[in-house]
């Protein structure tokens, strides 16, 4: 079936949360998701705490992986202590089992809200198909930002009918663990930044115009490895040899896969190749001298 994630914004001090259904992460983390606009809406109003949060975390050893309290909290907007119970045999004797009590408890306090309708009308959804990127997108917990120019500069990709598609930043960087892995099965830009997955999950964020003092910017990109190509390959071209182009200094499009725990593979170009049955996007390793034994992958 797959891990189901949900798009989750809190207001700690208020105790009002903005939760959606969002699905597997693979399906819903996009710009033109519901999920994800109606959280960038709430963001450019004010601060709140924002987790992406999977079910598989009822699994997890909380007192491990959980350790803060806006954390638990996090957790509290989207489960109960039946989910846990569901799937842990002997739980009250789990070293977790008063944070799952905590869950259980805070779920029952939070007053939420519904702001589709009107994060669909603010990024006028029905002619833009996409939230906006402008301005930055901070973490006060961390005292770090995201310049969202920058991001969709990087992070643009075309899907296979030719579409604008762009994963988002903050499902990315906000989720539990086990999404990014799928949003990426396939490979990614050699400027994807995967390391950061996860790691503002249940920090407090905000969108602003102006970036404040004494915020660093971090270098963020999350994008799979054929849409950056065929947006690269459509506004960029090809060289001489076929080669997908990255930029207008002709540098060459390089891209890396995965291993199943996220691990990089090996550089790699991807070359535009004919035969009878039209164009075929090939990739093949930067270092040829490093890969005796390896096959390229094909698209």
């Amino acid at each position: 079936m797959g891990q189901i994630f949900f798009s989750c914004a809190y207001d700690i001090e208020t105790k009002t949360c903005c939760v959606y259904d969002a699905d597997k992460f693979h399906a819903n983390c996009y710009a033109h998701s519901g999920s994800v606009f109606s959280v960038h809406y709430l963001l450019r109003q004010k601060p709140y705490n924002v987790m992406w949060g999977g079910h598989y975390v009822v699994t997890d050893d909380l007192s491990k992986n959980f350790l803060r309290p806006q954390d638990l909290l996090g957790l509290s907007t989207y489960l109960t202590y039946d989910d846990f119970e569901m799937n842990n045999e002997d739980l009250i004797n789990k070293s977790y089992y008063k944070a799952v009590k905590s869950i259980d408890e805070n779920n029952k306090i939070w007053k939420k809200i519904n702001v589709w309708d009107e994060a669909k009308e603010y990024f006028d959804w029905e002619k833009t198909r996409s939230i906006e990127y402008s301005g930055y997108l901070l973490n006060h917990t961390k005292k770090q930002a995201v310049d969202l120019v920058d991001y969709y500069k990087q992070s643009k990709g075309l899907s296979s009918h030719g579409e604008d598609i762009m994963i988002d930043a903050v499902p990315v960087l906000t989720e539990t663990g086990g999404g990014t892995e799928m949003a990426l099965l396939y490979g990614a830009s050699i400027e994807t930044t995967e390391n950061l997955a996860g790691t503002w999950c249940g920090d407090l964020l905000q969108i602003v115009d102006e970036l404040p003092e004494k915020y660093d910017i971090i270098n963020c990109c999350f994008v799979d490895i054929w849409g950056r190509a065929r947006y690269c390959y459509f506004t960029f071209g090809i060289d001489d040899e076929g080669y997908i182009l990255r930029n207008d200094a002709k540098e060459r499009y390089q891209c890396v896969t995965y291993n199943i725990t996220l691990k990089r593979g090996l550089a790699r170009y991807i070359k535009v190749t004919k035969d009878e049955k039209g164009e075929k996007l090939v990739t093949e390793f930067v270092d040829k001298q490093k890969t005796e034994g390896c096959s390229p992958a094909s698209k």
